[in-house]
């Protein structure tokens, strides 16, 4: 079951799990080797990042023909222009993709996971406080208070 609109504003437990500390030894070690695999892959500043064109499909589409067209006129190649590298580069991102896609899904599936356990937690832990709230308005007897 997936929670809808509704679920905003009354109780649901659509999630009930945990994560061991030996899964998270384990998930973490597996990320730990994956991250050895890759020990090229670079993290940019956000500066870096702004002034970088943004590359969509329909450039990788660009680069594939500007690469078939280097290879019929070779000769129009500017001499500084290293095609071997553009296809390197392009080999790269190709394969990245394949690797970016099942992880992208992964890191919704936790970030959509967390969102939901903490609403989860949230939703009842405000009715509790509210319930702890109006018990000790009614009874001053009971010093609680909840911060």
């Amino acid at each position: 079951m997936r929670p809808n609109q509704k679920f905003c504003s009354m109780y649901s437990n659509f999630i009930s799990s945990t994560i061991s500390q030996e899964q998270i030894r384990e998930i973490t070690a597996a990320i730990d080797r994956i991250n050895a695999q890759l020990p090229t892959l670079v993290s940019l500043s956000n500066e870096e990042l702004s002034s970088l064109p943004k590359v969509s499909m329909k450039n990788i589409d660009f680069i594939h023909e500007v690469l078939d067209f280097a290879d019929t006129y070779p000769d129009l190649v500017p001499s500084h222009i290293d095609v071997q590298e553009i296809r390197k580069d392009l080999s790269l991102i190709e394969s990245i993709s394949k690797i970016l896609k099942p992880m992208k899904q992964l890191v919704k599936k936790l970030e959509d996971s967390a969102l939901l356990a903490g609403s989860e937690a949230y939703i009842p832990s405000l009715a509790i406080y509210n319930s702890v709230k109006a018990g000790t308005t009614r009874s001053r007897s009971h010093h609680m208070t909840i911060h």
